[in-house]
C-alpha cells in the first residue's frame, strides 16, 4: 500500500494540479491511496512534516515534494517507492 497525502489550501491551483496527477496515477498504481488534507484545518499535520507552503506531498509518512509537482515527477517517485 502506498499512502499519499496532499497537504493543500483552498483555492490553490498547484494543489489541484497535484491532486489531478495523483488521481490519474491510481490506474497505474492500484495500491495507491490518496488523501487530501486541508492545511488550514489540520495545522498539526503541517507541523509534523514541517511544511508551511502548499502543496506538500507526503508519501508513506515522508515529505517528498513541496510546491507544484507534475504527473511525470510523481510517477517517477511512486515507481521508486513501489519497486522492490
Amino acid at each position: 500500500m502506498i499512502e499519499l497525502k496532499i497537504l493543500s489550501t483552498p483555492d490553490c491551483p498547484p494543489c489541484d494540479v497535484a491532486m489531478r496527477a495523483a488521481q490519474k496515477l491510481q490506474g497505474e498504481f492500484p495500491d495507491l491511496s490518496i488523501e487530501k488534507v486541508d492545511m488550514l484545518e489540520h495545522p498539526e499535520v503541517c507541523e509534523q512534516h514541517r511544511i508551511y507552503s502548499a502543496p506538500g506531498i507526503v508519501i508513506n509518512g515522508k515529505l517528498e515534494f513541496v510546491g507544484a509537482v507534475n504527473e511525470r515527477r510523481l510517477r517517477e517517485k511512486l515507481r521508486q517507492i513501489s519497486s522492490p
